[in-house]
């Protein structure tokens, strides 16, 4: 099947064609057809298997350009939201509709300029409703509701939130919820927010032929100069590190500056325009070593990472399938290396445990021994800039 065969305005599909989608994937053909005849839909795939698409096709098709909010679609952060946005800007090019995103960081004003005209709303569940208390935005004519990652935002807090926000709504709405995982938090919500749901579940776990996954045994003081050893073993096209904290994070990116590598910090400690930056130039390729926290981790679509490195192992195991669906992405295949100091070892058998992952040693021959240095990291009076005072350790 082809999405020509799938019944799509003509406007959506042409914008489709514009931007080369022919064949639709396993989650998309599945769930585009029960969507555009108004079921509520629970979809769940592997990640890089195309649902923002699979939701966004026919949300775009269902919204008419009216100035009136018809659509409403919920991330867990502020990267995933400004994705979401970038695709069904591409999926309504030629149907003239307006899309405003809505997330914490920045100013209210340009936002509250989109939303007296937006027909689609993507955003943060508290932004938006931060918007809605000062009454800036009225859904009574709402069509369409999307959660994505919406285990992911049950873990982060933001339930309360989010039925906050679903008060406001029309109870005759489309309801679409989407995740890589589903987890039994998810059930109150399923029960809450859908009606008569269609269930719609592909394979879950990256192909083993696709993504190859290792770990290596490591005490802790040697575990950033394994990292420097991987990287010049491996030669990464791109990669991303992941840390479990902001300071680790800002640790391991100054380290790795230090010896030569081209690395940048991503977390949420950073202000919007910052991670915008950061994110810019790893799309670009300028920066090729992304040393990130979780808040990369779900649905951003970066093309052309080769590896993925567990600097810390995750404390829950739905984080880990999400940081390793970042490589072996669109039929492309990658690397998942775990660094695994002793205590990190409960942890580690509970991810095999729960997803079966055929995760292979590998073994490492000796490498240079390089320092550590322990920045302290502080603001100016601004708060604008960050400045460093070294403190080395072996």
């Amino acid at each position: 099947m082809k999405f020509e065969d799938m019944n799509i305005e003509e406007s959506v599909l042409g914008s489709l064609n514009d931007i080369g989608f022919e064949q639709p994937t396993r989650i998309q053909s599945e769930t585009i057809p029960i969507i555009k005849q108004g079921y509520d839909v629970i979809g769940q795939s592997e990640t890089g298997s195309g649902k923002t698409a699979a939701f966004g096709i026919p949300l775009v098709e269902k919204v008419v350009k009216d100035n009136k909010i018809q659509a409403l679609v919920l991330a867990p952060t502020r990267e995933l939201a400004l994705q979401i946005t970038v695709d069904l800007k591409k999926f309504s090019r030629f149907k003239g509709i307006y899309i405003q995103t809505v997330y914490g960081g920045v100013s209210m004003g340009p936002q509250i300029n989109g939303l007296r005209r937006a027909e689609i709303i993507v955003g943060t569940p508290g932004r938006i409703l931060d918007h809605m208390r000062r009454g800036n935005m009225d859904l009574t004519n709402l069509k369409i509701f999307v959660l994505d990652e919406a285990d992911k935002m049950i873990n982060m807090g933001f339930i309360e939130d989010i039925k906050k926000i679903e008060r406001n709504m029309p109870k005759n709405r489309q309801t679409l919820l989407f995740s890589a995982t589903m987890s039994d938090s998810l059930i109150k919500i399923r029960e809450r927010f859908t009606r008569n749901a269609k269930k719609i579940k592909t394979k879950t776990k990256l192909e083993e032929n696709v993504l190859k996954q290792y770990y290596c045994d490591i005490d802790y003081k040697r575990k950033f100069s394994l990292l420097v050893h991987l990287i010049g073993q491996e030669k990464p096209n791109l990669a991303i590190i992941f840390c479990n904290t902001r300071r680790d994070t800002d640790l391991v990116a100054r380290n790795l500056q230090d010896n030569g590598i081209n690395a940048t910090a991503l977390h949420g400690g950073l202000s919007q325009q910052q991670r915008e930056k950061v994110m810019e130039k790893f799309h670009k390729g300028i920066t090729r070593f992304l040393v990130a926290t979780d808040v990369a981790a779900r649905g951003l679509d970066i093309t052309n990472v080769t590896h993925v490195f567990n600097y810390n192992i995750p404390r829950d195991a739905e984080d880990y399938t999400n940081r390793i669906g970042r490589t072996a992405r669109a039929g492309e295949s990658g690397n998942a290396i775990s660094l695994l100091i002793r205590d990190e070892h409960d942890s580690f058998r509970r991810i095999i445990r729960d997803f079966s992952y055929d995760i292979k040693k590998m073994q490492v021959s000796d490498f240079r021994i390089l320092p550590f240095n322990k920045y302290q990291f502080k603001r100016d009076r601004n708060f604008k800039t960050r400045k460093f005072f070294r403190r080395r350790f072996r």
